[in-house]
């Protein structure tokens, strides 16, 4: 592994300038993973660098998740260069470089989990750039579980949030096991949440129409 320093309608919201490091208020340090290593076989641009709000579809939801988080480590494989150039220098965000991840998502819950400082940590998806920063608040202030999981009208989504435990655990998973299996073994909090975003992410060019109101895929 290689680490390089670096609201609820249907479009992006505006980036905001984020906290400074140590003002995110009195809630749990937290910091978050977010998976972004994938090769975006589905759509017919990269869709870590598609156009949402006043800038790209990764800033977005590095941008939301720290309005509530100590950090975010954004987890790179392919075009892994690319995002270290457009995270560098950016104040709460590292990239770590997946060079496993075509191996599978556990090996980049591995390799982010790997990089985190705080006793828990959120293990969110890039392509989700609409999860509001209230659910990751919701998920801080929720009962203590292993893993603490959003549902909206019974269905369970992202970002979850989990403890060291847990990132122990994935860290000695045997090849071919997934995340579920690993949660198996743990205590998990499901927790209703009224942000419906929390189950849309972009896998395809028809749901980059849809979740941002009608863009069109570069």
């Amino acid at each position: 592994m290689l680490i390089l320093s670096s609201s609820s309608d249907k479009k992006c919201p505006p980036l905001k300038r984020p906290p400074r490091s140590g003002s995110v208020g009195v809630m749990e340090a937290c910091d978050c993973v977010l998976l972004a290593a994938g090769l975006s076989s589905r759509t017919t641009a990269w869709k870590m660098l598609l156009p949402c709000g006043d800038g790209t579809l990764i800033e977005a939801s590095v941008a939301a998740a720290l309005q509530a988080c100590a950090r975010v480590i954004v987890v790179a494989g392919f075009r892994a260069g690319e995002l270290a150039g457009l995270f560098r220098g950016r104040e709460r965000v590292e990239v770590a470089v997946n060079a496993r991840f075509e191996e599978g998502m556990l090996t980049s819950v591995q390799c982010g989990a790997a990089a985190v400082r705080t006793p828990r940590f959120f293990l969110a998806l890039a392509d989700m750039p609409l999860v509001s920063p209230v659910t990751y608040r919701r998920l801080l202030e929720a009962p203590a579980a292993d893993a603490v999981i959003p549902k909206f009208r019974g269905k369970k989504g992202h970002p979850l949030l989990l403890t060291a435990a847990v990132a122990r655990a994935a860290a000695a998973a045997s090849p071919g096991q997934t995340l579920r299996d690993v949660l198996a073994g743990f205590a998990t909090l499901l927790l209703p949440v009224e942000d419906a975003h929390v189950l849309h992410d972009i896998d395809t060019d028809g749901d980059y129409r849809e979740l941002l109101g009608g863009a069109r895929v570069p």
